[in-house]
């Protein structure tokens, strides 16, 4: 999503591709809910993802074209993801500081799979001869990546910033006295437990630190479901239910803040250009 904001793709666009494709890539199971059940299925895919990629890159490439470039982009924007050949974070970004020379040339679609390559649900993806994992595994909510890039690299004090940050209806994931204290494999996978406490955990501290840096110059817009609306979400359910209630939350989110607490954000005019090979 941010890939396709920096080529200027319109959001109904966006929303319409995967609402159209979202059970290809993600297409509905049986889910187990007996420990039985939950080893078998580990077995299954001991040596395999859950997901082919294919349906993912296909929608990918309906928004942004599939020879496109990092350097075709309109607007600056860096995106998280792992590299698990060298054993580091990397941040893919565009040539908005002349030194960057390293990603203008890499395929949006690769780089877009990159991030995406969430470990047990995609396969690795290969980016200019590296093997990359999901960026969330250690940016999943990138608001200090994008206050780091300006303070850091373009020496913009904090005081002299603002952060809108759009969320994904996190959900703060907690566990039942009930589920008791020998978690084995089976446990933490069941129901995406171990995930749902890494992005929960994750999301909630990096709001706490940006927002004790920036106080009223950040503004965050989410909405938690309801525990009934939960039980129709999941980092891997594109259900038509859950469609609808992600488009409702949403709906409620942007609603109760457009036109009043983010006019401030709106009226921002960029100042980063792009620095464009000759």
């Amino acid at each position: 999503m941010a890939l396709a904001v920096a080529f200027e793709v319109p959001m109904t666009k966006v929303v319409k591709v995967f609402l159209d494709d979202g059970a290809d890539i993600f297409p509905s199971y049986d889910r187990p809910t007996s420990k039985i059940g939950i080893g078998i299925d580990l077995f299954r895919h001991k040596s395999r993802p859950r997901y082919s990629t294919a349906p993912l890159r296909a929608a990918i490439t309906k928004l942004i074209p599939q020879d496109a470039i990092l350097g075709d982009a309109l607007h600056p924007v860096a995106i998280p993801a792992v590299n698990v050949t060298q054993g580091r974070p990397q941040v893919f970004k565009t040539r908005h500081k002349a030194e960057w020379n390293r990603d203008w040339k890499l395929k949006v679609v690769d780089i877009a799979l990159a991030t995406s390559a969430a470990p047990t649900f995609f396969e690795l993806a290969e980016v200019d001869g590296s093997l990359y994992a999901d960026g969330g595994l250690f940016a999943n909510a990138p608001d200090l990546v994008a206050l780091h890039e300006a303070e850091h690299f373009f020496n913009v004090p904090v005081t002299a910033q603002r952060l809108l940050s759009v969320g994904t209806t996190t959900k703060s994931y907690s566990l039942s006295f009930d589920s008791g204290r020998q978690l084995g494999i089976a446990d933490w996978m069941s129901d995406s437990r171990l995930f749902s406490v890494t992005i929960s955990s994750q999301q909630q501290f990096v709001d706490q630190i940006v927002a004790h840096r920036m106080g009223d110059r950040y503004f965050r817009i989410d909405h938690e479901p309801s525990q009934e609306q939960a039980k129709d979400l999941g980092l891997d359910v594109s259900t038509e239910v859950a469609q609808k209630t992600l488009l409702a939350l949403a709906n409620k989110a942007s609603t109760d803040v457009l036109g009043s607490k983010v006019e401030p954000y709106l009226s921002h005019h960029p100042q980063l250009k792009i620095i464009k090979e000759s």
